[in-house]
C-alpha cells in the first residue's frame, strides 16, 4: 500500500469555506422556521373603530408623542431576537441592529415598520409572514447547491489524491530503471493517469458552467462559486489543484521520454 502523502490545499480550503457556509445556512434556516412558528402564535392587533392606523413608521416616527409599541409588535421583535438574531454566527457575520437585520432579510420598508412602528396590523403581519417564508425558501434553495458543491470538491479531491499516489509510485519506478521498454510502459500508465486527471477537471468545469446561480439576500445574480470563494486566494480551487497535479504527472512523463531518447 502506498504511503505517499497527497495534498490538495486549495480544495481543502474551499471545503472549509463550503462547510462553514452550510453550517450557517442550516442554522439560519432552522431559526427562520422557529421564527415563523412563533409568528403563528402571535395575533395581529385589531384596528379600533374610528382610529387612523399610523403603525407603519412614516409620519408616526416623527411624532413628538410616539406611543409605545403594542404587545403583539413587541412579541414579534422578541421572537426575531430569540431566533434569527440568536444563531451562533450572528455576531461574526452580521452584528446588526434589529432594524438593520430585518431590513436586510425582509426589505427596508418592512424592517423599519417592525423596528420603529407601534402596531402589528393585519397587513403588516401578513407581509412579515410572506417575507419570512421567502427568506426561508431562499435558504432551502441554497442549501442543496452548497451540498452539491461540497460533493463535487470531495470527488475531485479523491481523484487527485489517487492520481498523485499512482503517479508518485510510477515516477519512482521510472527513476530506478533505464530499460526503454519498461519506461515506455510506465509512460503509458502515466498517460492514463493524466487522462483521468483531465477528465476530473472537465467534469468539474462542466458542473460550474451548468450550475444555476443560487439566490440569497445580498448575492442575487452572483454565481455560487464567486459567492463562496471571492475572498479566497483563488476562485477556482479545484482547477488550481488539478493543474498542479497535472504538472507533476507531466514531469514524470518527461523523464520517461527523455530517458528513452
Amino acid at each position: 500500500m502506498s504511503t505517499t502523502e497527497t495534498s490538495q490545499p486549495r480544495i481543502e480550503q474551499a471545503l472549509a469555506v463550503v462547510q462553514r457556509e452550510i453550517d450557517c445556512i442550516e442554522a439560519e434556516l432552522a431559526a427562520l422556521r422557529r421564527f415563523r412558528t412563533q409568528m403563528v402564535s402571535i395575533e395581529p392587533t385589531a384596528q379600533s373603530a374610528g382610529t387612523v392606523d399610523t403603525s407603519g413608521g412614516g409620519m408616526s416616527a416623527f411624532s413628538a408623542r410616539q406611543p409605545k409599541p403594542d404587545t403583539s409588535l413587541r412579541a414579534v421583535r422578541e421572537a426575531y431576537r430569540e431566533t434569527v438574531m440568536a444563531v451562533p454566527h450572528f455576531e461574526a457575520e452580521y452584528d446588526d441592529s434589529l432594524e438593520a437585520n430585518m431590513s436586510m432579510e425582509f426589505g427596508p420598508e418592512l424592517g423599519t415598520q417592525i423596528a420603529t412602528g407601534t402596531r402589528l396590523t393585519a397587513q403588516l403581519y401578513e407581509a412579515l409572514l410572506t417575507a419570512s417564508e421567502g427568506a426561508r425558501d431562499e435558504r432551502e434553495m441554497l442549501l442543496p447547491a452548497l451540498e452539491r458543491e461540497r460533493e463535487s470538491l470531495q470527488s475531485v479531491q479523491a481523484t487527485l489524491d489517487d492520481c498523485e499516489r499512482r503517479a508518485a509510485a510510477l515516477g519512482a519506478n521510472a527513476r530506478r530503471t533505464t530499460d526503454p521498454a519498461r519506461l515506455d510502459t510506465i509512460d503509458d500508465q502515466l498517460a492514463e493517469i493524466e487522462a483521468n486527471c483531465e477528465a476530473a477537471a472537465a467534469t468539474r468545469q462542466q458542473q460550474l458552467h451548468s450550475r444555476s446561480a443560487a439566490a440569497l439576500s445580498g448575492v442575487d445574480g452572483t454565481s455560487l462559486v464567486r459567492y463562496l470563494y471571492d475572498g479566497c486566494p483563488v476562485t477556482c480551487p479545484a482547477l488550481v489543484d488539478t493543474v498542479t497535479c497535472l504538472d507533476t504527472i507531466r514531469r514524470h512523463r518527461r523523464h520517461c521520454i527523455v530517458s528513452t531518447s
